[in-house]
């Protein structure tokens, strides 16, 4: 049971690398993202793969379990996620505005023509 479970992670790692070159080969994600999505999910192998090197770090940070050490680790993960898409959603929003300000006072400067028809 425990073999199928690392099979399907590890399958399931090898995708996700695979969808992080297919992204940035299509220019989505930049070089540093792609470096960064392979660490995890090589990281992630190594650890189904070789359990025993997670219980020594959580007998060395006093963690009580294995699994409150992968907890604490996905959390830390999701926050740094979160934090940076945050952050990069802010600075979209503040580029639209400067645009969408920059539109609006360019079509007070230049009035549009008002066409004329003959109403029937």
């Amino acid at each position: 049971m425990i073999f199928l479970i690392q099979l399907g992670v590890i399958t399931l790692a090898l995708i996700m690398i695979y969808f992080a070159l297919l992204h940035y080969r299509r220019k989505e994600i930049n070089g540093t993202e792609m470096a960064a999505w392979f660490v995890i999910w090589v990281l992630a192998i190594v650890v189904i793969v070789f359990p025993d090197l997670l219980r020594t770090f959580s007998q060395t940070f006093l963690f009580a379990r294995l699994f409150d050490l992968v907890v604490a680790g996905v959390l830390l993960l999701v926050v740094v996620m979160v934090s940076r898409s945050y952050i990069t959603t802010r600075k979209l929003e503040k580029k639209l505005e400067e645009l969408v300000r920059k539109e609006s006072l360019r079509d007070l400067k230049e009035p549009k023509p008002i066409s004329r028809k003959n109403p029937k």
